[in-house]
């Protein structure tokens, strides 16, 4: 071999040395600490979509949540607490109107004290975590824990961006145009919108400082929390990022985000795979026509509909050519058609992507509707509760669902609203165009999670990222004491003036009358 050619071969070994030396460094397997203890179990399939993200690539994952699984992978622990299943109040989510009752929120953060309290999680503080992922769904009570471990936090929600979490991380907010995942306005708003947008913003953040307070203070009492411990909100205000649940690429109308907020929606949303052996019989005899699912979600019991809206729907149901999956938590329902499968639990993703289903009935939760939009089948929307009528409004905005409110169901409303969506080729259209927008992006939801952890494990929490915005106060973030001061100024400048013409104007007219006189 020549000389030239060794030196060539050295010069390739050693990059690639060097090169799998880089990729070792960058594959270090950090150990996580994943917050999540109170919500539903749409909500702990998110999370573990997030968790399943890490594990493969090496990382080690504890993760507090109220639904343990029956086995997990060797690099999760879960750390069972199920004080924090939303569901233990048993409420009936058809009289909250598309709210929240004060009285419930307050219920529902302190499952976060109820959960806190675990022995195994008490453990936790001497135990060595990189990096600590919190949920931003009532998991305040253990910000005293990652500020006692000393380690960088990321807040995770698995909603949109709330405004505390925007505030958080010094995401600018405009309520002109940014709505609360409560409010079902569209862009552009009125003047009187707008007022109500931001009302909405300010009324929200006071309360969930309500809410921080009284949870510090009961931390504090109980003697958790150090007495040196700064307040909640200041610690959750050194968030090194938010990792939260929406679609960068179909956001409408699109916001300015810093760098320090990552948008991981759908992260959930995986390929259809092969149905259970019943279910695919059934859902092959339904033949051309194909067949239609009915859900409303984890939180929602299906058995508190209230019966005229039960009746409504097996005359509907029993009326259409078309088969009729129906998520039910009981066994039987007496006059069930014979076109309609009761099932108690169904593989939601696999249903949604099998190729015989035509319209999916749904109470338009957040992860349902993300489901729906990946899978690209269109929707009829039953929103029942807190967000889940924005997103219907949303989703009949954009062209590939239609929306019926409870109060003002009929049978022919019903009726119509399922064939029209079904016999609709635009709207079916309109949905795949939305599908394929959806998955379109830069880099895979997972991809983007996993890399933005380990960048703030990297760099310690990744200071530099930090819009300042976060430290601001408002009047001073917005600008608004200069815009004041420009006012003021200006209004003393016009007052000035008026006040020298009318002195000149007064003079002259002096000067006219002496002469004349």
């Amino acid at each position: 071999m020549a000389k030239n050619d060794t030196n060539k071969m050295k010069h390739v070994v050693l990059a690639v040395g060097l090169l799998l030396l880089g990729t070792f460094q960058e594959c270090e397997a950090y150990r996580i600490l994943f917050i999540g203890p109170v919500g539903t179990r749409s909500h702990k399939n998110y999370y573990s979509s997030i968790i399943d993200a890490l594990a493969e690539s090496d990382h080690h994952v504890t993760f507090i949540t109220p639904f343990p699984s029956p086995t997990t992978s060797a690099n999760v622990e879960e750390i069972a607490v199920p004080e924090g299943d939303f569901a233990k109040f048993d409420l009936n989510l058809f009289d909250e109107k598309y709210g929240m009752r004060p009285a419930t929120s307050e219920m529902y953060f302190s499952l976060c004290d109820d959960t806190v309290k675990s022995p195994r999680v008490q453990a936790l503080v001497d135990q060595r975590f990189d990096l600590a992922l919190v949920s931003s769904v009532c998991s305040e009570c253990y910000l005293w824990l990652v500020y006692r471990m000393k380690i960088p936090l990321v807040s995770v929600s698995p909603l949109d961006l709330l405004t505390v979490t925007a505030h958080a991380v010094g995401n600018p907010i405009f309520s002109s145009f940014q709505l609360h995942p409560f409010l079902e306005y569209e862009h552009p708003l009125t003047f009187l919108q707008r007022l109500c947008s931001a009302l909405t913003d300010v009324g929200g953040l006071l309360y969930i400082h309500h809410i921080y307070s009284g949870v510090e203070q009961r931390c504090r009492e109980s003697g958790l929390c150090p007495e040196d411990m700064p307040s909640f909100l200041d610690m959750y205000r050194n968030a090194s990022m938010a990792f939260v649940n929406n679609v960068k690429e179909l956001q409408s109308p699109v916001r300015p985000d810093v760098p320090a907020v990552v948008s991981i929606g759908g992260i959930h949303c995986r390929p259809s795979k092969q149905l259970p052996l019943d279910l695919q019989e059934w859902v092959e005899g339904s033949g051309e026509e194909g067949f239609i699912y009915f859900s409303l979600g984890s939180i929602v019991k299906p058995s508190s509909l209230p019966e005229k809206n039960r009746r409504m729907f097996v005359k509907v149901f029993s009326s259409l050519k078309q088969r009729v999956l129906w998520k039910w938590d009981q066994e039987s329902m007496p006059d069930l058609p014979p076109n309609v499968l009761l099932k108690k639990w169904v593989p939601q993703q696999d249903i949604l992507g099998h190729p015989k289903l035509r319209l999916f009935i749904t109470h338009s939760g957040l992860y349902s509707t993300q489901e729906s939009l990946y899978h690209g089948k269109p929707v009829l929307s039953l929103p029942v509760y807190a967000d889940q009528l924005a997103n219907a409004r949303s989703v009949e905005r954009q062209g590939w669902g239609k929306v019926i409110i409870w109060e003002e169901m009929t049978e022919d409303d019903l009726f119509d609203k399922i064939t029209s969506i079904i016999n609709s080729k635009e709207m079916l259209e309109r949905v795949r165009s939305k599908s394929l927008l959806m998955k379109d992006r830069p880099m895979s939801p997972k991809s983007l999670l996993v890399y933005w952890t380990e960048y703030v494990i990297r760099h310690e929490g990744a200071a530099h990222l930090r819009c300042p915005l976060a430290d601001m106060p408002w009047y001073t973030a917005y600008n608004v004491d200069v815009w004041l001061t420009i006012f003021a100024a200006s209004t003393f400048a016009l007052w000035l003036i008026l006040r020298l013409l009318i002195a000149i104007i007064s003079c002259l007219r002096g000067r006219t009358k002496r002469k004349m006189d």
